[in-house]
């Protein structure tokens, strides 16, 4: 009978996380790391329970672990191609590859390429390439997802400079400034386009400060980034009052023509409590 009991439970175990975490932690080393430091390895993951989710591991606290002992390698002798591959099971590719590319340029990584977008059934794939002496940090990734509201469900070293991120992003969140009815924020100089929550409010007022000279492109989006409405004007605008549609979750503020014609920023006013 506990033969029977402990066979059961080894079973669902596997069924649940797949592979050990020893695997999972073998497959963000290189062999020679993993064989020479197997013991140091051991010790370090001894509490497995530790690691453990609802729904796997978390690999973010696992890679931070191996980042603070010295055993993640992501120095290169030159610089190389890096591959990075990002999946997401889900129905909101625009939301995600939004997300990802924010946080990759929040690390320095602006100067990609997309090698592969691929939307199959419900899993939806994006490989991005550039050129660099490292490797991006997998802790720091995994942790500013995080702080977006999306998990890292698996990191995989498939080589040295191709790495594989499956991510969870339910629950995530744009990276857009917050509004709530009454409020009134100035936003000055913007290097990019202005992103701002609208999901608590029925209407925006966007003033144009002394100084700026506003051509409008202003999209408003739902929570799935779908375009629900847009102005676009070739005219200097002084003053505009958007009202926004039910669904309304972000707004996105831009020039036409230049960013530069907003030097000297614009006044956002929110109004109408949702």
């Amino acid at each position: 009978m506990k033969k029977t009991v402990f066979l059961f439970a080894f079973v669902f175990v596997w069924a649940l996380y797949g592979e050990t975490l020893s695997e999972k932690v073998s497959t963000l080393l290189d062999d020679r790391t993993y064989t020479t430091h197997r013991k140091l390895i051991g010790l370090l993951f001894e509490n497995e329970s530790e690691y453990r989710t609802d729904s796997g591991y978390d690999m973010g606290k696992v890679v931070e672990v191996l980042k603070e002992n010295g055993l993640l390698h992501l120095e290169l002798p030159s610089k190389e191609k890096i591959e990075m591959k990002f999946e997401y099971d889900g129905e909101n590719p625009l939301f995600f590859v939004k997300m990802v590319d924010e946080t990759l340029r929040g690390l320095g990584i602006a100067n990609f390429l997309t090698k592969e977008a691929r939307l199959d059934r419900e899993e939806f794939r994006w490989s991005v390439l550039f050129v660099s002496d490292r490797i991006p940090d997998p802790a720091l990734l995994a942790s500013r997802l995080k702080k977006r509201g999306a998990r890292v469900m698996e990191i995989e070293r498939c080589e040295k400079t191709k790495w594989r991120y499956r991510i969870d992003v339910d629950g995530a969140r744009m990276d857009a400034l917050p509004m709530e009815a009454g409020e009134v924020k100035k936003v000055v100089r913007p290097m990019r386009p202005i992103w701002i929550d609208v999901s608590k409010v029925e209407s925006v007022v966007i003033r144009e400060l002394p100084g700026s000279h506003w051509y409008p492109d202003v999209v408003v989006y739902d929570k799935m980034l779908r375009i629900l409405s847009m102005k676009q004007s070739d005219r200097r605008s002084r003053y505009m009052r958007l009202k926004l549609p039910e669904r309304a979750a972000y707004l996105k503020i831009d020039d036409r023509f230049t960013l530069e014609n907003l030097r000297s920023g614009l006044k956002l006013n929110a109004r109408g409590e949702k």
